[in-house]
C-alpha cells in the first residue's frame, strides 16, 4: 500500500512509466459540486477543484504513461459532463463501454423541473485490451448508495461495486491505482481482494480518513 498526499498531477510524476495494472477513480465531476448531506450538523465541504475541467486532458496523460500494455481504467462521471470526458478518454483510450451504476435513492436537483436524478456513469477503457478475469456481467449496475448516515465523503462509492471491477479486471498482486482517493473506499475494495493499492488524495481531512479506513480493512 502507498498513499500519496497532495495533487494527484504532481505526485503521479513518482510513479514508474508502465507499472500500475488498472485505474479505478472517481475525480471532480467539473460541477461546483455541493452536497446537502450532514456529518453531524454541518454539510460536508465542497469538492476541490470541481470548479473546472482543465486539468484533465494532463490527468489522463499521466494515467496513459502509468498503465501496463493491456490494462484498464474506470472512471465515474456525471451525465452533465459525459461528452467532454468521453471526448479526452477517447484521445488515448479505447472505451468498450459507458457504465450505469443504478444507486436506487435518488438525489435532490430541481425538484419542479427535473427528473429526480437515480444513476450515474462509469466510463470503462482498455489500454491496448484488457481481458476479464470473472463472467461477463451487465453494463447496468444496481448497487445502493452509501446512507446518508454513514458517508465519509459526499461523493463516496459501494465498495461491492469497486470489488466487481476490481476482479474483473486484475490479478491478485497486481497494482490498483486511485489517483482521486477520497476517503479510501478503492483502497478498502482493493486490500479486500489482496491487490496492491496507491491512492492519492489532495485534501488533508480525506487523507487521514482514507488511512485509517485502509489500514483496518
Amino acid at each position: 500500500m502507498r498513499l500519496m498526499q497532495g495533487d494527484c498531477l504532481e505526485r503521479m510524476k513518482e510513479i514508474e512509466s508502465g507499472s500500475v495494472d488498472m485505474i479505478l477513480t472517481d475525480p471532480p465531476y467539473g460541477m461546483g459540486f455541493q452536497s446537502n448531506r450532514r456529518v453531524s450538523s454541518e454539510k460536508f465541504k465542497k469538492i476541490k477543484n470541481d470548479d473546472n475541467t482543465d486539468w484533465l486532458p494532463s490527468f489522463l496523460s499521466e494515467c496513459y504513461r502509468v498503465m501496463a500494455d493491456d490494462t484498464s481504467m474506470y472512471c465515474f462521471c456525471s451525465w452533465h459532463k459525459i461528452d467532454l470526458f468521453k471526448q479526452e478518454v477517447e484521445k488515448l483510450f479505447k472505451i468498450k463501454n459507458v457504465i450505469v451504476w443504478v444507486k436506487n435513492n435518488h438525489g435532490s436537483g430541481d425538484l419542479k423541473g427535473a427528473y429526480a436524478p437515480k444513476y450515474e456513469l462509469v466510463i470503462y477503457a482498455h489500454k491496448g485490451r484488457s481481458l476479464f478475469r470473472n463472467k461477463r456481467v451487465a453494463d447496468v449496475m444496481e448497487f445502493p448508495k452509501i446512507h446518508s448516515s454513514k458517508l465519509l465523503h459526499p461523493t463516496e462509492k459501494n465498495t461491492g461495486m469497486l470489488e466487481v471491477f476490481i476482479r474483473n479486471n486484475s490479478d491478485e498482486g497486481q497494482i490498483v491505482l486511485d489517483p482521486f482517493m477520497g476517503s479510501g473506499t478503492t483502497g478498502v475494495a482493493a486490500k479486500n481482494l489482496n491487490r496492491k493499492f496507491i491512492g492519492i488524495e489532495m485534501d488533508l481531512d480525506y487523507f487521514n480518513i482514507a488511512l485509517d479506513r485502509i489500514e483496518k480493512a
